[in-house]
């Protein structure tokens, strides 16, 4: 009888963790990850970014974004460093910082920031 309870048991604690795996955690967001710049485009020209740092007199210089599944994201534009909270819906990444926000587009695998005109494209 003792043997049999002890089964019962170890068969109910084995359906619990079983159950409980299957509620792992959700899909993280497609734009979680590092990205890198990899082209600038600015009056209808599009130009790779080593090139255009080069252009700049920053050859030296990234462009790269982290975005994190915790909600925050940390950008080196040439050297300004950047940190901030972001929001996912559709297509549109919205990055926050510093009290602004600043709309991305999402697609195709490549996020792209407007910001004046100038569009940097990035992609991991």
């Amino acid at each position: 009888m003792k043997k049999r309870i002890a089964v019962l048991m170890l068969a109910a604690v084995m359906v619990v963790l079983a159950l409980a795996g299957c509620g792992g955690k959700k899909d993280a967001s497609p734009v979680v990850g590092t990205w890198k710049a990899t082209e600038v485009e600015a009056m209808g020209v599009n130009v790779k970014v080593d090139e255009y740092l080069e252009q700049m007199g920053m050859g030296d210089m990234k462009m790269e974004m982290s975005i994190t599944d915790d909600g925050k994201f940390s950008m080196d534009m040439a050297g300004q460093q950047v940190e901030g909270t972001w929001k996912f819906s559709g297509s549109t990444l919205t990055l926050t910082a510093e009290g602004s926000d600043l709309d991305a587009e999402y697609k195709d695998g490549k996020i792209t920031v407007d910001e004046s005109g100038v569009k940097v494209i990035f992609e991991k």
